[in-house]
Parts: structure tokens; sequence; C-alpha cells
């Protein structure tokens, strides 16, 4: 009996060790890094603005684009991009969103949670905000989890210019939905 139980304890114990979060064998390999204290850039509107989303059916075996563009503040703000999705991303039709937060440089992307096939490609532009207070060298572009936690994602460029007040991504590597932004 004491032989039972014992095996049961371990078994118990080696059953929750295996799930631990502490575990690398199974992280996703889109991350990068993960950073905590990393902040959004705010998007500090003057307005009260409508957010500005795109959404088109995408049928997976074909791909697609979906053209991101709008403008904020009484068009003192713009954003223009696009998204790609690769012929063979996933399966099925799709509908897909691409919503900018209405405080911060954010996009959420639906459906959530999707993951892909391959990567999506995100490239965008956005203009028109007040950089003054961000040193350049310390923005990036990735993905930001529910708990808070940043995750840098691959991608070609990152761009700040603070005289013009733009933000840009190029070719962002999208290997799931949720919401990417720039953060400092």
């Amino acid at each position: 009996m004491k032989r039972i139980i014992l095996t049961s304890f371990l078994a118990v114990g080696l059953f929750f060790a295996g799930c631990s979060d502490q575990s690398s064998i199974v992280s996703p390999s889109q991350n990068i890094s993960q950073q905590q204290n990393k902040t959004p850039i705010e998007l500090n509107l003057k307005t009260l603005n409508k957010k500005i989303t795109a959404t088109k059916n995408i049928d997976g075996s074909v791909g697609g684009t979906i053209e991101i563009k709008g403008s904020l503040d009484g068009g003192d703000i713009t954003l223009n991009g696009k998204l790609n999705i690769p012929a063979g991303a996933f399966e099925g039709t799709l509908e897909i969103s691409a919503t900018l937060d209405d405080h911060t440089a954010s996009f959420d992307f639906g459906p959530s949670p999707t993951s892909f096939n391959k990567a999506l490609s995100f490239t965008m532009t956005i203009s028109g905000l007040d950089l003054s207070a961000i040193n350049p060298n310390d923005v990036v572009f990735g993905y930001t989890a529910p708990n808070g936690t940043f995750s840098l994602i691959s991608y070609d460029n990152v761009n700040v210019d603070v005289n013009s007040g733009t933000l840009s991504v190029t070719n962002a590597h999208l290997l799931h939905f949720s919401r990417y932004n720039w953060v400092k």
C-alpha cells in the first residue's frame, strides 16, 4: 500500500514538473526574446476617433493582401500598410481583420488565436505622431501577450523618424494573430 501511495505521489510530481512554464523545449520559434517593462508607444490623440479596421475574406490556399489605410486627428495622423498572406498559410477561408488600437501604436489581428503554416508579412507606416520623447534606438516591434510580456519578432527593419513623427516596420513576420506593436 505504501508503494502505491509513493508511486502515485511521484507520478503526480513528475506530471506537474513537466507542465512547468520554464520548459524551453516547446517555446515558440517566433520569439527572439522576451522582455518585461516595455511600454507601447502612445498615439496621443487630440480628438475622439473611431478605430481603423481593415477586413477581408482570404482563401488560405490562394493567399492575398489586405491594405490598411486611414487617418486620425482630422488627418494629422495617417497610417498606410499591408498584410501579405502567402498561399498555403492556412487551410480554408478566414475573414481576417487588422485594427489599430485607439490609444497606442498597436494592431490587433484576428481571428485570434490563429496560427499559420507560413509566416505572414506585415509592413506599416504611421506618420504624424509626437515622438519627441522617444529614443529611436530603443524602439522595437513585436508581440505583446495578454499577460503583458513583450516578445520581439523577426522583421526586416524598424524605422523611427522623430522629426516627421513616423514609425514604420517592414516585413514583420507574423506566425500567429494577436496584438503586435511598437514599444520603447
